[in-house]
Parts: C-alpha cells; sequence; structure tokens
C-alpha cells in the first residue's frame, strides 16, 4: 500500500528556498511512489513516482526520493531537480494545492471547444441485466423531441463558438431505435458540416444487434467507437445478462464481435471497441477465461480493448451486494491486465492521465436526453425510478428556455466537493480522477476509482511495458534470405 511521501518541514523548506538555483519550489502533495523497482542489494536502486498533476511518471534513484522526502532539495542535481519540476514532482508554493488544481480545472473547462452530450433514444432494451437500475418500456423519441433536441444542440454549439461535437449514444439500448438514430445523426452532420464544426459519435450497446449491417449504418453516422459488455463465458454472462424473452446472450454478441471486427471498413474507419466486464462474486473466476477466449477468437488483434469494473448499486438496488471488496478488486485487476496484456490486448490507459473533470457532470453544456424530452447531467439518472425527482433534472425540451435547473444534483460537484462530502480535497489523485464517481458520492458511497488502490502496481506494470516495447523497438530485423 502506497503512502504519501513527506513533505518538507519548515525548516527544510526555508533552506531549499535560500539555497535553489532554481526559484522557490516544494514538493507537491500529489505524487504517488512505487516500492523499490531495484533488488534492495543493487549498490544504487531505484523507484518509480507519479505525479498525478501531470499524470506523468519517472524513474528516480532511491537517494534522490530521500532527498525529496527530508525535503533537501539543494542535494539533488540540477538536471534531476529541472525534470522534478517539468513534470510537477516539485511546484511553487501555495496556500492550498487543491484550490489551485480547482481553479486549473474550472479555466480549462472553460476553455474547452468540444462540446459532449449523451442521447438515449429509447427507453427500451432487450435484456433484463441483474444488476441495471433503469426500467425499459417500448419508448422511442418521437419526431417532435427529436428536432427541438437537434435545434437545441445547434444552438448551444454556435452560442458558445464550439469546434466540435461528440455525442455518444446511449440507453436502453439504442440499436433498438436505429430509425432515430440515423435521422438525427444525418441532421446534425448536415447543420455541422455547414457551420464548419467537426462531428463524431460513440455508442454504449449490449451487442446483441450490432451486426455487420447495423456497423455499416452506424458508421455511415461517424459512430466508430462502442462499449460492448460481457460478463464472463457464456455460463455466467447469461445469468448476468438474460435476454428478456428467453435464452442467452454471450454467443450471439460474441459473434457479433468477431463478425463486425473482421470487416475491411473497421479497420479502414479505424473503430474500436471497448468490451466491458462487470464483475462479482459470480463471475470473478470466470474473468481470465474470457480473456483466453476473446484472444483465441482474434479479437486482441482487431482494435479491441477491455475494462474491468465492479458492479455497483444503481438507483438504490443494491446491486454491488455481491461485489468483491475494493481492495480484492484492486488486486485481482492487475492480475487480469497483466493476463490480458500477456495475451496480446493493448492497454493505452494502465496509468490514469491528468483530467479537468471526473465526467460530464461538471461540464456546464454537457447534457442527457432521454427518450421523453427530459434533460439530465449523468447519464445514469434517465429511466431509473430513484432519480425521477425533478431535483435530478436540469429541465426538459419543451420547456428549458423557460424552466431551467442549474442546481440539479452532481451539477455543483466542482462547488461542493469543497464540503467534505468526500476525501478528494486530501487525495493526491484529486488531478488523475476529479473525484471519481460524482453520483456515488451525493448518494453517500464511495465514488473512487479502482486506480486507487492499485497506483504502485500500475506503475510498475507500465514501467514494465514501455521496457518491453523499447527492448522490441530496437531489436534486430530478422534475416531476409
Amino acid at each position: 500500500m502506497w503512502k504519501p511521501p513527506a513533505l518538507p518541514d519548515a525548516a527544510r523548506l526555508r533552506r531549499f528556498r535560500e539555497t535553489s538555483m532554481h526559484g522557490e519550489y516544494v514538493l507537491s502533495r500529489y505524487l504517488i511512489a512505487s516500492d523499490i523497482v531495484s533488488p534492495d542489494h543493487h549498490p544504487d536502486p531505484s523507484r518509480l513516482l507519479f505525479a498525478s498533476r501531470t499524470g506523468k511518471s519517472l524513474l528516480v534513484k532511491e537517494r534522490v526520493y530521500r532527498h525529496l522526502q527530508a525535503g533537501e532539495f539543494e542535494r539533488i542535481d540540477a538536471a534531476t531537480l529541472r525534470q522534478l519540476q517539468s513534470d510537477e514532482v516539485l511546484v511553487p508554493p501555495t496556500d492550498d494545492e487543491f484550490l489551485d488544481m480547482l481553479g486549473k480545472n474550472r479555466l480549462a473547462i472553460s476553455e474547452t471547444r468540444t462540446l459532449s452530450l449523451t442521447l438515449q433514444p429509447t427507453a427500451n432494451c432487450q435484456l433484463g441485466c441483474v444488476y441495471c437500475g433503469q426500467q425499459h418500456v417500448k419508448k422511442n423519441l418521437d419526431d417532435d423531441t427529436s428536432a427541438r433536441i437537434v435545434d437545441r444542440i445547434m444552438g448551444t454549439l454556435q452560442r458558445k463558438r464550439y469546434q466540435q461535437l461528440a455525442i455518444n449514444w446511449y440507453g436502453g439500448e439504442p440499436i433498438l431505435a436505429l430509425k432515430q438514430i440515423e435521422d438525427m445523426s444525418g441532421r446534425l452532420i448536415e447543420r455541422c458540416e455547414q457551420a464548419g464544426i467537426g462531428f463524431f459519435a460513440s455508442m454504449v450497446s449490449n451487442g446483441l444487434s450490432l451486426k455487420p449491417d447495423v456497423y455499416l449504418r452506424l458508421q455511415r453516422r461517424r459512430v466508430n467507437s462502442f462499449q460492448i459488455t460481457l460478463d464472463g463465458l457464456a455460463r455466467t454472462h447469461d445469468l448476468m445478462r438474460p435476454v428478456k424473452a428467453g435464452g442467452g446472450s454471450f454467443d450471439i454478441i460474441l459473434q457479433n464481435l468477431v463478425d463486425v471486427t473482421a470487416l475491411p471498413e473497421f479497420a479502414a474507419n479505424r473503430t474500436s471497441v471497448t468490451i466491458r466486464v462487470n464483475i462479482n462474486r459470480r463471475n470473478h473466476d470466470k474473468v481470465v477465461e474470457l480473456i483466453d477466449l476473446l484472444a483465441d477468437r482474434g479479437l486482441a488483434t482487431r482494435n479491441v480493448g477491455l475494462d474491468f469494473r465492479p458492479v455497483v448499486d444503481w438507483g438504490g438496488n443494491q446491486a454491488d451486494r455481491d461485489s468483491l471488496a475494493a481492495a480484492e478488486f484492486s488486486t485481482r485487476e492487475i492480475d487480469w491486465m497483466l493476463h490480458a496484456i500477456q495475451r496480446g490486448f493493448q492497454f493505452d490507459g494502465i496509468l490514469p492521465a491528468r483530467t479537468i473533470a471526473p465526467c460530464m457532470v461538471v461540464m456546464p453544456d454537457a447534457e442527457v436526453y432521454d427518450a421523453y424530452g427530459n434533460i439530465y447531467p449523468c447519464y445514469e439518472y434517465p429511466y431509473t425510478p430513484k432519480y425521477d425527482s425533478p431535483k435530478y433534472k436540469i429541465g426538459h425540451i419543451q420547456s428549458i428556455d423557460q424552466v431551467r435547473n442549474d442546481q440539479a444534483v452532481t451539477r455543483e460537484w466542482y462547488t461542493d466537493i469543497r464540503s467534505g462530502m468526500s476525501p478528494c480535497p486530501r487525495c493526491p489523485l484529486f488531478p488523475v480522477c476529479g473525484g471519481g464517481c460524482a453520483k456515488q458520492w451525493y448518494n453517500g458511497e464511495t465514488g473512487c476509482p479502482s486506480f486507487k488502490l492499485n497506483l504502485p502496481e500500475r506503475l510498475v506494470l507500465d514501467y514494465w511495458m514501455r521496457k518491453r516495447k523499447r527492448r522490441r523497438a530496437a531489436a534486430p530485423a530478422p534475416a531476409t534470405v
């Protein structure tokens, strides 16, 4: 278990300020260290540091790390000092580093030029997942509501001078509203092109209807990124994600994935798929077998990634009652990642990146539209009874210009985060998570990401991966005969 490095005491800090040749700097509170990565008997051991202010990792000698902990910055050589300052391990002193980072986030949000929205064109779904908190009905967006949403989106884009529009299609199961997706996308693409605004789209789908012909129709509407869930092998997946009409869904979804990713258009358009695995005690022992099956079916080499997530409560349904303890999940997650890498899957996000927001909830113009025309700040609110109260809604598309709730729950996260409702102001990972899941904190639950408990192991895994990549790049090409 990692511990934040000790900050230098006042006397050592004064001594550094008096003797430093590089201005006044202090040790950032946003720093995580791995264990020593060289053996104890090594003449000059090292360890890895992760500067969450920048999302960068670096290898430093153990003696340098000890100087940092002791506040003896004057004993660190000039070149290393410059690197530590560049990566923001050492930073200019501030009255409150958390408020400083929060201010940087707010400024970056105000300057963003991409408008990100979630559209949920249907309240319907073929699956009855055991952990889903939604209530599904056969309701799709009607033409009038669709037109109003398109007009509102274009008005926001042009009023705020956005340069790009990013749409995420969600549900229910969005493909059950394929006609609405095609119609709305067509209008948005045309109007964005007229206004000189870029357009791209993604989709969260259960994958049951994602046949090759459907993929091609979606691709023509610029949907080039998909998230699809497989919860273990067929036996566990079909128990956790059963088809409401009866029968299993695993074999159909897997075959769809194999067929779609084999299309020449999939590679030509650089489409990506993330397979999400929701994990609890029902299926945690089948994750390795799932990884092996996916690799055996060729998916590891087809721009397909993996995302392991614990099952959490959704709208008060206590879906997390069978979940692994956070510490156990974080330990197993490293094992699953390592096995997946060994089977050929790529993990670009082993280390979390610097982020200005935990998700869309703090972005002032980011909104979620459901099939009834309701507007929310969080994509888990629609169709969920617990969140039907007006306090969770920004408004309705028919009356949003007259009645608007800018204090919808989660919308004020970057103000409320200072109130003590979470440990975020004291956490060294705030710059790379923004507070995690705000919805969970407002529900009185823990919203921390899993990497909070396995960051040192991720540091070592990332370092190992980069070393392996360098070795392969340096290897001589095979001889030709």
